[in-house]
């Protein structure tokens, strides 16, 4: 499928099928592939940015993930190498986790982990069981073979609420960069740039998403169609880059919005 990309996204999109794979299985990778085609054949100035950003995404951090990537031989050696642990030494690794109940709820099939989270009964009796974090030896026995049953839940990971969530807003953004392309390349572009905003985990992530679906929406409502779409788009996001809290892209937006209206 490659070989119908440009030359110049090749090699991103090879890297990133490959990390679907190995995040993932071959379908996913295939999925993968298809959505840059689909960019590819608009313009294929769009092919590399697509690309390196969605292949980012599309292997968003959830418990399955960060268990996987923590019982890794490749990291221990790297903490070994980091540590310089000396022959006969034992290594230890005591690491601070804090599972909140929507993470686990959205590692459950869609149906069920709605169901918890949509019912307040349910949350209120089961929240205080990941309330507080602990620190826990993930090269110990007991939590190596729990992270190593949570990694082996990836085959599942398709059915979980998270899975649908994110392919849901992976769908909206490239559907407005689609949209964004039609007339302007340039903002396409930027609004695909937007996924950086996309990091973390936990609370991190939360703020990111909140983050860029308020960069998505003042483009979609304000922007799309203006001559300097993406130059504005791209002042939005990094506004929000220097800001987490989201004071800068607030103040941002309130300059954007008017100059629409008042157009």
């Amino acid at each position: 499928l490659c070989r119908t990309l440009p030359e110049n996204a090749h090699a991103l999109a090879t890297e990133g099928a490959a990390r679907l794979m190995d995040y993932q299985d071959a379908a996913y990778a295939e999925l993968y592939l298809d959505r840059v085609e689909r960019f590819a054949a608009l313009d294929p100035a769009l092919a590399a940015p697509v690309a390196r950003h969605l292949a980012l995404w599309m292997a968003f951090e959830d418990p399955i993930r960060v268990a996987d990537l923590k019982i890794r031989a490749t990291r221990s050696s790297r903490i070994a190498q980091e540590v310089r642990v000396s022959e006969g030494q034992v290594l230890r690794v005591t690491e601070y986790m804090h599972p909140r109940l929507q993470e686990v709820c959205e590692t459950l099939p869609r149906g069920l982990g709605e169901r918890i989270l949509n019912s307040p009964g349910l949350r209120r009796r089961l929240e205080p069981f990941f309330a507080r974090g602990r620190h826990v030896e993930t090269t110990g026995l007991k939590w190596f073979l729990m992270l190593r049953g949570l990694a082996a839940m990836r085959p599942m990971r398709r059915k979980s609420l998270r899975y649908a969530v994110e392919q849901a807003r992976i769908e909206r953004w490239l559907a407005l960069a689609e949209r964004a392309a039609a007339s302007n390349v340039a903002a396409a572009a930027e609004i695909l740039a937007c996924q950086a905003l996309v990091k973390g985990y936990s609370d991190t992530f939360e703020r990111g998403i909140a983050n860029l679906e308020a960069v998505l929406e003042t483009a979609e409502r304000h922007l799309l169609g203006r001559p300097d779409a993406a130059v504005q788009i791209a002042a939005l996001r990094e506004a929000a880059l220097k800001d987490e809290e989201g004071k800068a892209l607030g103040c941002a937006i309130a300059e954007v919005a008017p100059a629409r209206r008042a157009s």
